[in-house]
């Protein structure tokens, strides 16, 4: 089971993990980073022997963990995939849970075999040959909107921390703004209306922030929950940012 860390502030600033049941002056410093940083470590933690393929491995599991908190086996699962790593993280975590008895659809731009980027590839060619859950290409918004009205929880893996344009290029920023619509934010409804809306959940960081920065697209994601990986990037903790990170949590992708 892949360890998820809530992160908070402490009083005098202080970037802190804490378990839910745990008392904050208990908690202990996340490490925070620089995109570039974040790059820098995936790299050398690939050097050191552990592949890109395994990391986004535990990536993906880790968000399916998250998901498993908020929704029971058998409930509908939609994972709007982008076309980089960060979708690859979408495509394990979609299998994974396919595994566990979830009704899962995946929406991807491009089929597995058109993506270009590693381990992203590997990734959705090895999710698309298990056959275990439902793959919509490129499909049209009315279908989206279809699945997304379904949906108990909504995985967001459109865009990683490597956005860092001021718009969000199409089809992704019209899927975004779906999602927004369809979604809500469900931690922000009245008990009456939470039970309407699919739980949002951004891998890494909501697509259409800027993770360095902090600043938001007119299309950007608006997550109940942000599940960043190997460390929390500084856009994320800039107070402009909280609308769309929602609550933030940290997996380190440590070996299980």
């Amino acid at each position: 089971m892949a360890k998820l860390i809530e992160v908070q502030r402490g009083q005098d600033g202080a970037v802190l993990a804490t378990a839910s049941d745990a008392a904050l002056n208990d908690a202990k410093p996340v490490p925070v980073m620089d995109v570039a940083e974040v790059v820098a470590l995936e790299q050398r933690i690939a050097q050191e022997g552990t592949s890109l393929y395994t990391l986004m491995t535990r990536a993906g599991k880790a968000v399916a963990e998250a998901v498993r908190q908020h929704a029971p086996v058998g409930s509908h699962i939609v994972v709007l995939v982008g076309s980089g790593n960060n979708g690859g993280d979408g495509w394990v975590a979609a299998e994974d849970l396919a595994e566990q008895g979830y009704d899962v659809a995946l929406v991807t731009k491009a089929p597995a075999a058109e993506i270009k980027a590693e381990p992203a590839k590997t990734a959705a060619l090895k999710a698309e040959e298990a056959a275990l859950f439902r793959i919509e290409v490129d499909p049209g918004l009315d279908a989206i909107k279809e699945a997304l009205d379904r949906a108990d929880v909504v995985v967001d893996a459109i865009l990683g921390t490597g956005f860092s344009h001021s718009e969000v290029r199409e089809p992704y920023a019209s899927w975004i703004v779906l999602a927004n619509e369809v979604c809500g934010r469900k931690s922000e409804c009245s008990d009456k209306g939470a039970d309407e809306v699919a739980w949002l959940i951004a891998v890494d960081c909501p697509s259409g922030l800027n993770a360095q920065m902090g600043t938001a697209a007119q299309a950007c994601i608006r997550a109940d929950e942000t599940i960043t990986m190997l460390a929390v990037k500084k856009g994320l903790l800039v107070p402009e940012a909280a609308p769309y990170v929602g609550q933030l949590r940290l997996a380190l992708l440590e070996s299980e």
